[in-house]
């Protein structure tokens, strides 16, 4: 199976570089769609079927942008999350089938590190929604991987894996929420010879067959469409 992973930076569906990305991702024939910081039409292009959520609140949104966005070219059985995990960042889940194989799919989006939602002084505490969020979603996953499989994981994560800047108390509860999956997004990504920040995550019953990342330039214009980065991987049921 297919799975693209991509923050459009709430792009509209509207503007060129919306445009550009979509098309992208249709060219490429997934299976699945992992979109972060999207619309709630965003993905009408590609037909097929769509899951979404406007995510917790934090800054302006218009009325029709999600944090997270599902996407299969079949249909989806909408599994309800602990309100605290909805309400604390961005996670929409859900069933669906690719390849023959049923499999289970959540879009986070964990929350920057300096999200405004918690202050304190009148000041920005940093890190303290992105911890928030993790302290809530840790429990879900390991609970999931026992449950629901196979399960993939993925979205915009706020943060490079390895550790390569930031609190490593925030990071040592990434490590820990995602413990026993497998972050195959981990490290330098090629084409493009960056680490991302946007991820995906395998539980055991699954394994990675290709992974690479896809320009965030829109080749005709060559100016950026996003200021994330594609990821896309092959994946297959062992």
């Amino acid at each position: 199976m297919r799975v693209v992973n991509w923050n459009i930076e709430r792009r509209g569906p509207h503007t060129w570089q919306a445009a550009s990305l979509v098309s992208e991702i249709q060219s490429l024939d997934p299976d699945l769609v992992f979109l972060t910081e999207g619309h709630h039409h965003s993905l009408n292009q590609l037909g097929g079927f769509t899951l979404d959520h406007p995510g917790y609140g934090a800054g302006h949104k218009s009325e029709s942008e999600r944090l997270v966005l599902l996407w299969s070219s079949s249909a989806w059985e909408l599994i309800p999350l602990p309100q605290n995990v909805q309400s604390t960042g961005g996670a929409i889940f859900g069933k669906t089938t690719s390849d023959g194989h049923a499999v289970y799919c959540l879009c986070i989006c964990i929350p920057w590190h300096m999200c405004p939602t918690v202050k304190a002084d009148g000041k920005v505490v940093p890190w303290a929604q992105h911890k928030l969020f993790l302290k809530e979603l840790a429990p879900l996953l390991h609970e999931l991987q026992h449950t629901h499989a196979p399960l993939i994981v993925a979205g915009d994560f706020n943060r490079r894996v390895p550790r390569c800047w930031g609190p490593i108390e925030s990071f040592d509860l990434l490590t820990d929420a995602f413990d026993g999956l497998n972050i195959v997004t981990s490290n330098t990504l090629q084409p493009e010879n960056a680490a991302t920040i946007d991820h995906i995550a395998i539980s055991a019953t699954l394994t990675p067959k290709t992974v690479k990342s896809l320009s965030a330039i829109d080749p005709e214009r060559q100016r950026p469409r996003s200021d994330h980065f594609d990821v896309l991987a092959d994946i297959e049921v062992i």
